[in-house]
């Protein structure tokens, strides 16, 4: 963005604004980056207000509004400069996950028992101070041989019961593995899952009914998990409205690769029962094995395929919010949720201003004193950067001049529990789909503050009593149009 022309007294500088034009290239609202704030644009500034923000040309209506909505500001810059620990500005309320005083996530993955209790232990060190862990218990998708998961999970709720916490599990599971056998062991418990689909090689589905639906390969899987969360599932209370008390027990994640749509997906999740769906989008056919393994060099998108995307993701928000204000409950479509929910727990600007180095500084109070007892997958790559001493002509991040840093899943200023799930280097070419997801996130964020707020509440959880959930601020608490 351009800076203005003209002075005006006590301003010094526009705020970090990203337009979010609509598809008839009108510009309805705009997204303050800093703050973490969606801004309805007024009806007749919204054909000229993002060319003239990108120019710097303004006149008196659009100066107005910008000074009126806190756009045009007297506050300093508040961006990163360089790789000093005094200059960073991490976002630490979403960046870190292993000591934010809410949850600590923890991953199980050790084949033998005395390295899966070292692991347990390691957790549940960070997790000193945090009310609620989450273990991601993953062994390469298989399903744990005769006792080893009841033995997990029996020690690591003995430690949580002695600490006062509460602990959660999702294991991922390959859709072959489970059986009726297993999913009725896993309702005993219960412990999550999920199932991950659509990750084998794209050649071996050429010519079959599944070449570009990779999820109907877990179909049988999902049935399976779904009747057995059905069976455990309480009924509701009084309906209506027919939303469930607890969260779901199935996650179903489904990579997907080359022609295969997203809405696709998506009808077919709704009308299986599929309350949490997750898709890990690849550039280009031709992309095989784990999602863990996924780290490869990004490909072109045909613009076509990218318009695709974007499209469906739409229609994904506009259902997610049509079925909210009839008094549904709508699938949780992950990869906007986890922005959601980062959006609500923070308004960027509000926050960091003033804690750039709160993360260094904690523990005993000597910059990264707790460093060495953290997991790789949770610490973000900013800060091993700066710990690794980069030279002073190190190339930036792709991150660093993004306007979705601070929200999105993928980006390096946010330690993601996705880590595990996809391990993708940002790059221009993976980033466009990334950043339509996070466009379209805060675009149901905003969305969302028009909607009743108690459905909207229960959709997130929200809902004193229900079980292994965390405390949390209210949805409207630092949301909505304008800023607090």
């Amino acid at each position: 963005m351009q800076p203005f022309g003209f002075a005006l007294p006590g301003v010094s500088r526009f705020r970090t604004l990203q337009p979010l034009i609509d598809d008839d290239g009108a510009c309805s609202l705009v997204y303050d980056v800093e703050r973490a704030v969606v801004i309805e644009v007024p009806q007749e500034l919204q054909h000229y207000v993002a060319p003239a923000l990108d120019s710097g040309n303004l006149d008196e209506e659009l100066v107005g509004w910008l000074t009126s909505s806190d756009l045009l500001t007297s506050e300093g810059s508040w961006g990163w400069s360089g790789f000093e620990p005094d200059a960073a500005r991490l976002d630490t309320a979403a960046a870190a996950p292993w000591d934010d005083g809410e949850e600590t996530h923890g991953w199980i993955d050790q084949q033998e028992t005395g390295a899966a209790i070292e692991a347990l232990e390691r957790v549940w060190k960070r997790a000193v101070g945090s009310p609620r862990i989450q273990l991601h218990l993953d062994w390469d998708g298989n399903f744990p041989a005769a006792g080893w998961l009841e033995k997990v999970v029996a020690d690591a709720r003995r430690r949580a019961a002695a600490a006062g916490q509460e602990v959660a599990f999702e294991l991922a599971l390959d859709p072959e593995q489970v059986t009726a056998a297993v999913a009725h062991q896993l309702a005993d418990h219960p412990v999550h899952v999920r199932l991950r689909c659509g990750e084998c090689d794209p050649l071996a589905r050429v010519g079959t009914c599944q070449e570009n639906r990779p999820w109907l390969l877990a179909e049988p899987a999902v049935k399976l998990l779904l009747e057995q969360e059905a069976r455990i599932r309480p009924a509701a209370a009084s309906p209506p409205p027919p939303v469930p008390l607890v969260p779901p027990l199935l996650t179903v994640q489904c990579m997907l690769d080359g022609p295969a749509r997203l809405v696709e997906l998506w009808r077919w999740a709704k009308a299986i029962g599929v309350r949490r769906l997750d898709v890990i989008r690849l550039e280009e056919s031709g992309e095989s094995g784990k999602s863990g393994a996924a780290r490869r060099t990004g490909c072109a998108w045909p613009a076509t395929r990218l318009g695709e995307y974007r499209q469906d993701l739409y229609t994904i928000y506009e259902e997610t919010c049509a079925e909210l204000e009839a008094g549904g409950s709508p699938v949780e479509f992950q990869p906007l949720i986890r922005i959601v929910r980062r959006l609500r727990r923070r308004e960027a600007a509000a926050t960091l201003a003033g804690r750039g180095s709160e993360l260094a500084m904690r523990g005993d109070r000597r910059p990264y004193a707790r460093v060495e007892s953290l997991d790789p997958r949770l610490l973000p790559e900013q800060l091993w950067m700066r710990l690794e001493r980069p030279a002073p002509d190190a190339p930036g991040l792709p991150c660093q001049s993004c306007w979705a840093r601070q929200v999105c899943s993928h980006s390096a200023y946010v330690a993601s529990a996705l880590g595990k799930e996809d391990p993708r280097d940002p790059s221009r070419e993976r980033c466009a789909a990334w950043s339509a997801e996070v466009e379209m996130a805060v675009r149901l964020y905003h969305r969302l503050a028009q909607a009743d707020a108690i459905q909207v509440m229960r959709f997130f959880g929200d809902v004193p009593g229900l079980p292994a959930q965390r405390p949390q601020r209210s949805l409207f608490e630092g949301m909505g149009s304008k800023p607090s």
